[in-house]
């Protein structure tokens, strides 16, 4: 998917910029509605906060408001930024439109990924952003791995304070 990430991106990269991760995710509860049909809420992003792995380290805060998504996205990670797509495609899922783009230094905290078990199994992950709000999705079965990666490298490109 960071292929796809890197041809949707072409002429608004940032100078140097390079795609090291491009995930599918849904909103919140959004796995288990659509792998079961079952209804599921936001999760309370000011719990979120408590169960950060990563302190402010000298930002601002992220308040506690969940950003609005659709019930599918690409989250993608370059180098310099943290992306949120809408999904393109209908059978093969690529980036469609640019919806968030927070450079690294807005990133307040990265809360601690938590596994949903089950037969709609998640990854859900919960990020504060500075003066913006938490950025709230999860991971699909399919695509625990590769989000815990992507996770754990926005944790190491994080600009140290």
């Amino acid at each position: 998917m960071a292929e796809k990430v890197e041809l949707r991106l072409k002429d608004e990269k940032l100078p140097g910029e390079r795609v090291l991760y491009g995930v599918l995710a849904f909103r919140v509860g959004g796995v288990r509605t659509t792998m079961i049909g079952g209804a599921a809420g936001l999760a309370g992003a000011a719990g979120a906060a408590a169960m950060a792995a990563i302190t402010s380290r000298g930002r601002a805060a992220a308040p506690d408001v969940p950003l609005q998504l659709p019930g599918r996205i690409i989250i993608a990670l370059t180098d310099q930024r943290l992306l949120v797509f809408s999904v393109g495609g209908v059978v093969v899922g690529k980036p469609g439109k640019l919806l968030h783009s927070f450079a690294l230094d807005q990133v307040a905290w990265v809360g601690e990924p938590e596994l949903i078990p089950g037969a709609a199994q998640a990854l859900r992950v919960q990020i504060g952003i500075a003066e913006v709000g938490v950025l709230a999705f999860e991971h699909p079965r399919l695509q625990v791995t590769e989000g815990r990666n992507m996770i754990k490298r926005l944790i190491r490109e994080l600009p140290q304070a």
